[in-house]
Parts: C-alpha cells; sequence; structure tokens
C-alpha cells in the first residue's frame, strides 16, 4: 500500500535512510538525527508529494520531491527515494515513482523530474534510472562548496558568527488571512480560487469570520473576484451548506462570484488550473504591491506563505489572467456567475 507520509513515520523512515547510507561508500556519514531532520524538512516543505509504502503493517521506503517553478513550468526537484535493504527486489521503488509521478502530474502539472544520484552507470541505481527512462544531463554541472571558504576567497572573512538578516517570509494565520480582505479597500484587487477542500464552508467561528471578510472586501469597494472550482458532484455536497448559500447571496459592487466545473476548466485550461489546484490568494493592492497565499491547507496551525518572489508572482498572475481571459471570452463558461447585489 502506498499513502501520504505521516509524522510519525519519520522515526522508521529515518532509519531506513541511514542504514541505506551505511552501505555504500559515497563520502555521506548519515546518523538517525541527521536523517530525521532531512525528512522532517521535506514533510514540512511538500507533505502533499510525500509518500510511503507500507509492508506488514510498516513503512519500508519513501518518496518526495520539491516543486520548482521553471521557464517550462513545474518541475520535481532534489527528488529522495528509498527502500529499505530487507524490502528490495519488490518492485517498491517501481510502484512508488509511478504513485508519485502521477500524483505530481495530477496536482501540479510538473513535467521534469531532476535530482542527484551515484556510482557507476552501468551499476544501481544508475544503470535502474536508465531502464525507466532517465539520463544524465550533459550540460548541467553541479557544483558545491564550504560557504565560509567562498566568502573568505571573496574578501569577507567571518571568524565568530553569520549575522542574518531578517526573514522575508512569514508564516501567515487563519485571522490573518481575515484581517487582510477586511482591510481591502477601492482600488485594491483579489482573485480567490476555493477548490472546496474538505474544510470548506463549515459552520465555525473561524470560517464565518473569513467568509464575513471577503464580504467586508467587496462593500469597501475592492474588486475581488470569487471563483469556485469543483466538480458537480462535489458542489452538490453543499446545496443545504447555509454558510456556502450566504456567500454566493453576498455579492456587492465591483465583486464577482464564479461556480466553475472543475472538469471544464482543467480540460481547456489545464497548466492553469494544475497551478491553482491547491488554492490561490492573489491579490494587488493600490500602489501596486502584490501578494499571494499558496497551499493554504498544509496543517491545522498555519494556512501557508506569502509569496514575495517576482517570478512567481508574474507566473500566478499571468495563470490568473489566463482564466478570467477565457471566461470573458466565453470558453470555459461558469455554470453560474453572481450579479453584485444593488
Amino acid at each position: 500500500m502506498i499513502r501520504l507520509a505521516k509524522k510519525e513515520d519519520i522515526p522508521e523512515l529515518a532509519k531506513i535512510y541511514k542504514d541505506l547510507y551505511d552501505n555504500v561508500d559515497i563520502g555521506e556519514d548519515w546518523t538517525i538525527e541527521k536523517a530525521t531532520e532531512l525528512l522532517t524538512y521535506w514533510y514540512n516543505k511538500q507533505s502533499d508529494l510525500f509518500y510511503v509504502a507500507i509492508e506488514d503493517d510498516k513503512p519500508v521506503g519513501a518518496i518526495v520531491s520539491g516543486i520548482k517553478s521553471w521557464f517550462d513550468g513545474n518541475r520535481l526537484v532534489d527528488t529522495e527515494i528509498f527502500v529499505s535493504n530487507d524490502y528490495q527486489g519488490r518492485h517498491i521503488a517501481k510502484d512508488l515513482t509511478i504513485y508519485h509521478l502521477r500524483q505530481a502530474k495530477l496536482k501540479y502539472n510538473a513535467n521534469t523530474m531532476e535530482f542527484h544520484t551515484y556510482g557507476d552507470e552501468t551499476e544501481f541505481p544508475q544503470n535502474w534510472y536508465n531502464r525507466i527512462g532517465f539520463k544524465k544531463d550533459d550540460e548541467l554541472i553541479i557544483m558545491n562548496g564550504d560557504i565560509e571558504d567562498v566568502l573568505n576567497h571573496l574578501g569577507c572573512f567571518i571568524n565568530d558568527k553569520l549575522v542574518s538578516e531578517e526573514e522575508t517570509v512569514k508564516d501567515y494565520s487563519y485571522s490573518d488571512l481575515t484581517n487582510l480582505y477586511a482591510n481591502l479597500k477601492v482600488g485594491d484587487k483579489a482573485y480567490i480560487f476555493d477548490m472546496l477542500p474538505p474544510i470548506a464552508y463549515q459552520d465555525n467561528e473561524a470560517e464565518r469570520a473569513y467568509i464575513e471578510s471577503r464580504i467586508t472586501a467587496m462593500k469597501n469597494g475592492a474588486d475581488l473576484s470569487l471563483f469556485i472550482v469543483a466538480t458537480k458532484e462535489r458542489l452538490s455536497d453543499f446545496k443545504d451548506n447555509e454558510l456556502f448559500k450566504y456567500t454566493l447571496d453576498s455579492c456587492y459592487n465591483n465583486g464577482k462570484i464564479y461556480v466553475l466545473d472543475a472538469d471544464d476548466i482543467k480540460e481547456k485550461s489545464p497548466l492553469e488550473f494544475f497551478q491553482l489546484a491547491n488554492g490561490l490568494y492573489f491579490g494587488e493592492y493600490s500602489n501596486g504591491e502584490k501578494e499571494a497565499f499558496r497551499d493554504l491547507w498544509k496543517n491545522e496551525n498555519t494556512m501557508g506563505i506569502l509569496i514575495k518572489d517576482s517570478q512567481i508572482l508574474n507566473y500566478l498572475e499571468n495563470s490568473v489572467e489566463t482564466i478570467v481571459k477565457k471566461i470573458e471570452d466565453k470558453e470555459i463558461m461558469p455554470i453560474n456567475e453572481i450579479v453584485p447585489n444593488k
């Protein structure tokens, strides 16, 4: 069985990871602690692409990749795949790879996978990667260097400690997001793609406050567009949901609400759909400053990361604009288009 990794899987996976590197001579001396740190990093960074193989009721292998936006679309990068010595030869690595790549295609429309490996080309693991379609890059060269040594060569001598700048990326809570929308005003724009996750429109204080903040933004004159994207079957789950019906009845001023068929938008604008599939809140203030939120539901305590990278922002903005234009050109037909209340 293959499933998403759980936090409690990490100790067992860390033992497997260390044992595997104990049996190869590539100059890497892994400890349980360092393996745990690595796998915890991946769990926090990309838990939606971190999969484990379960045999005999325990984790016996795993695969995980990061997502990087590149000139040709999304790439899987820094992939880690490993299977316990005791369970090799059972096609577990193959099954993990197939499952992982299918999910990466579905969730992110990833088109390329890149990773580091070791050993001779005629031996495992390189010969296995060659058999399943990977090849060595003849142009890119991997470089590494000791940071203090590089700084010294650049004329910057560090003897004691590096003084780091204040972090420019911060975690945002549900209340932060609610406050952001409640404070939007005339001249501000926001595009909200609601993919109706399992916790959507549950009747609790935080969800009601969040919905009211979007309505407040419209009442304050902000150009807020809400795109509710789901299959018709999923939409039917909300036919009696009072918060959902209240949302559809609360469109004001320059606000727009569109209910879109996920299958239709996936067919007619697949690249943009996959970009937005995990949830995207994209906005531009009247002073030109831009903000975007993605992967909002990654755990129970935090809702995502504020994106400041201009390249990613531009890419997301282009995705939003493409969807909007296709709706305006009637290439994508909403199931329902809500007219603002007067």
